[in-house]
């Protein structure tokens, strides 16, 4: 397939460097609205285009690749999916309920595939290690933690996408999602009752959140992101009879289960950057006729913004 890039920064050169691995898939082209002058420099070999709308009207575009600020996502998404593309939309896919709503039904309008890149729930180890806990390896699963926090000195100004409000900034659309997205893994994405502190900057948006969430059955998670503090970005999940560990949860290469004294680690490296596993779903899903991917399907990308907006609503009127 030839892909089209929707947006071109950092995220957008990682995805690419995977794609460039994957038999039968092209970059074809890239539509940025800020540095086209400059790709067209360095990519000799790819049609750049200076607006959203010329790539959307190729026809060789096959499906776009998004990866604008988190607030464009719904828009591009759409008008991609009328153009009649194939869509893969980084995460969080929409900002709200109501844009995934909207994006779902453009999608069944369009018969076009569609999906969030929520990347690590396709990487080997991390999926492993999720089937393993569920599989009753530890026991009974009784609480989990994850935490992805880091710090961008040089981004963290109010006029930085990070702590932007108009474009979407903030820890949990940035990197709380991850967390979530383990919590919801083992327990579902609708816990019986949650209770969320942030810590905001100047501008509104939570800088750091912390979460602690009731699933009911004596199971709990504590969840932490943040784009001012850098943690350890482990995940722990802990049953009855053990527990496993995941360093770097978002990106894991390995695992290690820990029952007693014994200790096993687990060790499943993902393809190029890790990005070649979501790739991978995608064509599966578009060669059987799918409109959505059965890993991360659309209801996935509606749950979560769904628990999303209630822990943003809880903190909206904190201090």
């Amino acid at each position: 397939m030839n892909w089209g890039f929707i947006g071109f920064g950092r995220i957008a050169r990682k995805f690419l460097e995977s794609l460039m691995t994957v038999d039968g898939q092209t970059a074809y082209a890239f539509a940025s609205r800020s540095n086209a002058s400059a790709l067209r420099e360095e990519f000799s070999e790819v049609k750049i285009y200076e607006s959203y709308e010329a790539l959307l009207a190729d026809p060789k575009v096959d499906i776009v690749y998004i990866s604008t600020t988190h607030n464009f996502h719904c828009q591009n998404a759409i008008d991609a999916l009328s153009a009649g593309k194939h869509v893969l939309c980084e995460k969080p896919m929409g900002i709200s309920s109501a844009e995934i709503l909207k994006m779902a039904e453009a999608a069944k309008t369009s018969g076009k595939f569609l999906m969030e890149a929520m990347w690590m729930r396709f990487l080997p180890a991390y999926r492993e290690a999720i089937r393993r806990a569920k599989s009753g390896e530890i026991g009974q699963i009784m609480y989990l933690t994850g935490s992805f926090g880091f710090r961008s000195i040089d981004k963290l100004t109010k006029d930085g996408r990070l702590l932007n409000p108009d474009l979407a900034g903030g820890a949990l659309y940035d990197v709380g999602v991850y967390p979530l997205t383990f919590a919801a893994d083992l327990f579902g994405w609708e816990p019986k009752n949650f209770v969320a502190h942030a810590i905001k900057s100047d501008t509104g948006v939570d800088e750091s959140i912390q979460i602690q969430m009731d699933f009911g059955g004596n199971r709990f998670a504590q969840l932490f992101g943040s784009i001012a503090l850098v943690t350890s970005k482990e995940a722990y999940i802990y049953g009855e009879d053990g527990f496993i560990k995941l360093p770097m949860f978002w990106k894991a290469e390995s695992f290690s289960i820990h029952k007693g004294e014994d200790i096993e680690t687990v060790t499943l490296p993902f393809k190029s950057n890790g990005y070649v596993h979501e790739i991978e779903e995608v064509i599966g899903s578009i060669e059987k006729g799918k409109m959505e991917s059965s890993l991360f399907s659309l209801n996935d990308s509606l749950m979560s913004a769904r628990l999303v907006e209630k822990i943003l609503s809880s903190i909206l009127n904190k201090n």
